[in-house]
């Protein structure tokens, strides 16, 4: 893959950082180092990445998987750790299965040979072996996992901000509207979803001056929507605020559509990247808050949306752009430390948690070792996203 625009400028801004903290730690980042611990950067670095990449959710896997491989291969180019430096990554599929994930990071823990973990996209399963990796001292990173219960200590960090910390740009959107009635409809099973439908959308809702007219709550199991969505056409709201996976999203749409429903509906970033593309002409004019799209015009945003599909054939979502981020975010901890044992990894990650650093997602700061982001307002037209804020 050629050198891309994004890749000098990301070169250019982290060198003088680089060439500091390589001067700074003791037996930093070069081509004879051959063993991590004690200040060295090893020559091979093992990660591995525990995701669904199969099942009802299995979009936010794929995307991160995407996004880590490429930051992985742009970071070995650049040789930003050093010469010579690469990293051996590996993925297993959880396909939704606690029992399977939690098996899988305490074989990732005891493996001494694995540096960090990329930890599952599902909250349930997030929050299960967060304890696990915790108590080892294994860095891992979560991306999504938006509940409570993840990011619980020093060695627990999150390459995705929760949905409820940005979640305030389209309640103000709703208020700048004048669509001050709304009706809620959201997944109760979901930890991320029962979080923004239960507390963080009405708390919104109470400071932009919106009146929840009707609240509807499902399981993550429903799979038809025909009384909620006649309950919400019926109390008339000028506008909903959806709170539901994707596969369930799109006939949550077209019933309310079918329930003679036609106001403004606002929904997640589950919902970004075509993924309500077969509602059709129902999901026109749907808006969400989003960390990234690829439609952000920020220049590390273009250009990481360029070399993403040099590298894959089609525009990155969301999720890989935080997988992205998170990748960089290891890679300047290890940089930072100097050191990429699982106890440098995790230090060095938390002092540029500490600082911020600008990602594709934005500039990018952290409540102890949890992200957050600006975040953007797009709207889907039927066949693609635009921007309703600016980035």
């Amino acid at each position: 893959m050629r050198t891309s625009t994004f890749k000098r400028r990301l070169y250019q801004v982290t060198a003088a950082v680089a060439s500091m903290a390589l001067l700074a730690a003791c037996g930093g980042a070069n081509a004879e180092t051959e063993t991590s611990g004690d200040g060295e950067v090893a020559s091979e670095i093992n990660l591995t990445g525990i995701f669904d990449t199969t099942g009802s959710i299995a979009y936010a896997g794929v995307g991160a998987s995407k996004g880590i491989q490429l930051a992985i291969k742009e970071i070995e180019e650049q040789d930003f750790l050093g010469e010579d430096v690469t990293f051996n990554y590996s993925e297993v599929d959880t396909a939704e299965d606690m029992e399977r994930a939690t098996s899988e990071v305490n074989r990732a823990i005891s493996d001494e040979s694995i540096n960090a973990i990329f930890g599952p996209v599902a909250s349930q399963q997030a929050a299960a072996v967060a304890p696990m990796a915790e108590e080892s001292g294994v860095p891992i990173i979560f991306t999504q996992a938006g509940s409570d219960g993840v990011v619980i200590g020093d060695y627990t960090f999150r390459g995705t901000a929760p949905m409820e910390t940005y979640y305030d740009i389209a309640a103000e959107y709703l208020a700048d509207q004048g669509l001050t009635d709304v009706a809620v409809l959201y997944n109760a099973t979901f930890p991320t979803y029962a979080e923004l439908g239960e507390n963080a959308f009405p708390e919104l809702a109470e400071e932009n001056g919106l009146n929840i007219v009707d609240s509807q709550a499902v399981q993550s199991n429903t799979q038809d929507f025909t009384s909620q969505a006649q309950s919400i056409a019926d109390a008339d709201p000028d506008a909903v605020a959806m709170f539901l996976i994707a596969p369930q999203s799109v006939t949550a749409l077209r019933q309310l559509g079918e329930a003679g429903y036609d106001g403004q509906i606002t929904a997640t970033s589950v919902q970004a990247s075509g993924n309500v593309a077969e509602a059709g002409s129902h999901a026109e004019g749907l808006v969400y808050p989003v960390d990234f799209s690829p439609v952000k015009e920020s220049e590390m945003a273009t250009d990481f949306v360029e070399a993403f599909e040099e590298e894959y054939g089609e525009a990155p979502d969301q999720y890989a752009a935080e997988g992205y981020d998170s990748m960089w975010w290891l890679a300047r901890g290890i940089e930072t430390s100097g050191d990429s044992s699982r106890e440098g990894i995790q230090q060095g990650m938390q002092q540029v948690a500490q600082e911020g650093f600008e990602g594709v997602m934005g500039q990018l700061e952290f409540e102890g070792n949890d992200m957050r982001v600006p975040g953007v307002l797009v709207e889907w037209d039927g066949s693609e996203e635009h921007l309703v804020t600016t980035d």
